[in-house]
């Protein structure tokens, strides 16, 4: 089946796919340059996560200021 633009199911969801992995690497390489961390990229992705999740627990008010 097509969707709206004549794209088929797995078209959009590689699409989606695609802008999913593309926006993760530049923030990825976002927090390697915010930290000089290089090219290490491993580092750089658990950094990414883990300000993500402290962020998603400030908000909530579970963290100590």
């Amino acid at each position: 089946k097509t969707g709206a633009q004549g794209l088929s199911r797995k078209d959009d969801v590689l699409s989606g796919l695609a802008y999913t992995i593309e926006f993760s690497a530049r923030e990825i390489m976002y927090t390697a340059t915010t930290y000089n961390l290089r090219l290490d990229l491993r580092t750089a992705a658990c950094v990414s996560t883990t300000e993500k999740v402290f962020n998603v627990y400030s908000e909530a008010g579970l963290t100590f200021k």
